[in-house]
C-alpha cells in the first residue's frame, strides 16, 4: 500500500471506530484496500495496452498507405 492509500485508511478508521480493531476487522479492511488497489492497477494497464495496440494499428496502416502509394507510383511509370 502506498502512503495516500494508508491515510485514507487511516481518516476511515478515526472517523468510523472508536475501539481498536479485531483482528478480523483489520483483515478485512486490509483485504479491500487491496481488491481496489487491484482494480485500479488492471484499469491503468488496460488503458496502457489499448494505447499501445491503438498506437501499433495505426503506424501499421500508415506503413501500408506507405507501401501502397510507391507501388502505384512504379506503376506508373512503367
Amino acid at each position: 500500500m502506498n502512503a495516500y492509500e494508508i491515510e485514507q485508511i487511516e481518516k476511515k478508521l478515526r472517523a468510523e471506530m472508536r475501539l481498536p480493531l479485531s483482528f478480523n476487522a483489520w483483515a478485512i479492511l486490509e483485504h479491500n484496500a487491496r481488491q481496489d488497489r487491484a482494480r485500479v492497477v488492471d484499469a491503468m494497464i488496460s488503458e496502457f495496452f489499448a494505447a499501445v495496440a491503438a498506437k501499433v494499428t495505426a503506424v501499421a496502416r500508415q506503413v501500408r498507405s506507405t507501401a501502397a502509394d510507391c507501388t502505384q507510383a512504379r506503376l506508373r511509370h512503367n
